[in-house]
């Protein structure tokens, strides 16, 4: 009940960029890696020059309008599952398509050049993609 609580009032919700946050993720990422359905998990982990809130904040806030542009919602989730790192489940593909469509995401992200008053910002994208879940032996 405690967590049917939290996603009914917003506890579960990032505030910069409206996506489910950190703690959703983990609570999903662990229920679906004991599941019989494959999935697979994109992580782009973002790195970029700024130290303020607000300016980081401006950046994220860009990086998951692409992020959400690039994959099919709502039948791919994705998260802000740390500062300045997105999260991405995937089903009903295979790993090929999945590391296509992180390489996709990442050359979108790293051409990305974003003005923020007057410093120009350019992200450097990292990506990791893994399985979740699935029979065993597949």
């Amino acid at each position: 009940m405690d967590y049917l609580l939290k996603l009914l009032n917003g506890n579960f919700v990032d505030k910069v960029t409206r996506l489910p946050n950190e703690s959703f993720f983990n609570t999903v990422y662990s229920m679906l890696s004991n599941s019989n359905s494959t999935f697979f998990v994109i992580t782009l982990d973002l790195d970029f020059d700024s130290l303020a809130e607000d300016e980081i904040n401006f950046v994220i806030a860009r990086a998951a309008s692409v992020i959400k542009h690039s994959v099919r919602i709502p039948k791919d989730f994705v998260f802000r599952s740390g500062q300045k790192r997105f999260s991405i489940i995937l089903h009903g593909i295979n790993e090929i398509t999945a590391k296509q469509i992180a390489n996709r995401i990442k050359e979108s992200l790293d051409y990305l050049f974003l003005n923020y008053k007057d410093k120009n910002i350019k992200i450097d994208t990292k990506i990791k993609v893994e399985k979740l879940g699935g029979a065993i032996g597949e």
